[in-house]
């Protein structure tokens, strides 16, 4: 009774042991309770099968060998909490139960939208988010095209046109630093990956027919190729590796269908919002990379090994999410995604999509993104020319007023300039030549 009397957080501890020594406690919070779960020899193998099924006044949680029923010291909201964190070292799992909502007027007008892979899904979050994915707490609240409305107006505000335009003067220069060209090889899957998708299908070994008998597979395909996309910009600014402190934020941000739920109308539409976001919310941004990226996805997907390619890079940001804010997209979508996959893939929508994003590129990459960044650019561009004439015009009175000094300086500029480029030159005669695209 001296539970409820706390109005922020008031610790309510419960533990028992279990047959198997799982042990567990819950911790009340002001919104939520914390589950915390003791599992000793937790294994990778446990993974899928980490979920909380959560009714109003208990939770249970099975994953052979383990189980147990864990009373609640208040009730919860029903439905399922996937792990808010996993820790293999200490074999511990967290999850974060949110308690139930405050009974509101019943207003049969209301309506709820679905969300998730294919719409497989309804009602509230199962989990609480954290502040990533906090830009669509709700998204059974709002309908697919209030959601793009939100993303694209999202998009329009958080665009730094500063970064952008230092992104672009730079790419002009040394590309950034990145090495556009050579892709690695696609390779086979290996004997942990291939395990991996084993264990995600068969977690719901009885729902199969869901992803065998989807019928609008474009819709389900335009999702996976901006999660593509996304994953791909990724792997491309981390030297085509998995960075554990930036990868899930790149994908989670670059893929409207991850960041808003979005469901896309056409390749036209996903493609833009690939282009305005891979230029809008990583580190580096410029249209050149989005392309590069659009490339390489079209090579690949017209050889015969683009099925194990898109597993991987599913496995990539699956391994991106697991064990940060963005876990939940796991359960939602990338899961879904892999076992639609290996189950259901449909490769001629698959394939006349990517013809249509072939056709589209040319025009999408030259178009404006929306932001008004052509006249950004000029801008920027006219301020570097202008400070350079100024340095010139100083230089040229400094010059004029020592003549026999100018003359000897001549002479030594001639001598090293044979053997060092001046750097500033190089920049200017580039800034020079560039071709705003738009």
């Amino acid at each position: 009774l001296l539970v409820n009397k706390f109005p922020t957080r008031v610790p309510h501890f419960l533990s028992t042991t279990m047959e198997d020594n799982l042990s567990f406690r819950t911790v009340l919070e002001c919104n939520h309770i914390d589950v915390l779960l003791d599992l000793p020899e937790l294994d990778l193998e446990h993974e899928s099968n980490l979920v909380l099924d959560v009714f109003p006044n208990e939770c249970t949680f099975t994953a052979a060998p383990y189980h147990a029923r864990i009373p609640l010291p208040q009730p919860a909201q029903p439905g399922k909490a996937f792990p808010e964190s996993i820790d293999y070292e200490k074999n511990t799992v967290s999850f974060r139960v949110p308690l139930e909502a405050k009974a509101k007027a019943v207003d049969n007008d209301t309506p709820s939208f679905p969300y998730g892979f294919c719409h497989f899904y309804s009602g509230p979050l199962a989990l609480e988010t954290s502040q990533e994915l906090k830009v669509l707490p709700n998204p059974q609240e709002c309908s697919f095209s209030q959601r793009l409305e939100m993303k694209e107006a999202a998009e329009k505000s958080d665009f730094s046109a500063e970064h952008y335009g230092m992104d672009y003067i730079q790419f002009s220069i040394d590309q950034l630093g990145l090495d556009l060209e050579n892709f690695p090889a696609p390779s086979k899957l290996t004997a942990d990956q291939l395990y991996r998708i084993r264990v995600i299908v068969d977690e719901k070994v009885r729902e199969q027919e869901s992803y065998t008998s989807i019928e609008d597979h474009r819709a389900v395909l335009l999702g996976l190729i901006d999660i593509l996309l996304a994953a791909v910009y990724d792997q491309l600014t981390n030297s085509n590796e998995l960075n554990e402190a930036n990868s899930h934020i790149n994908i989670h941000r670059i893929s409207g269908t991850l960041a808003y739920f979005v469901e896309y109308g056409g390749v036209e539409q996903m493609l833009r919002s690939f282009y305005r976001r891979s230029c809008t919310y990583p580190y580096y941004r410029n249209k050149d990379i989005a392309l590069a990226c659009v490339k390489q996805v079209l090579h690949i997907m017209s050889s015969e090994d683009r099925k194990q390619w898109i597993q991987q890079q599913l496995i990539h940001t699956y391994e991106a999410f697991k064990r940060t804010d963005c876990a939940v997209l796991n359960h939602y979508f990338i899961k879904d995604f892999i076992r639609y996959v290996e189950l259901g893939l449909n490769e001629e929508t698959l394939l006349q999509c990517v013809e249509e994003v072939e056709k589209m590129l040319p025009d999408i990459h030259q178009a404006s993104l929306g932001f008004g960044e052509e006249s950004l650019l000029q801008k920027l561009l006219q301020d570097i020319m202008g400070q350079e004439e100024s340095d010139s015009t100083d230089s040229d009175d400094y010059e004029s007023s020592e003549e026999d000094s100018e003359e000897s300086d001549s002479d030594n500029e001639s001598v090293g300039t044979d053997t060092d480029a001046n750097p500033n030159e190089n920049v200017l005669e580039k800034l020079m030549n560039l071709k705003l695209s738009g």
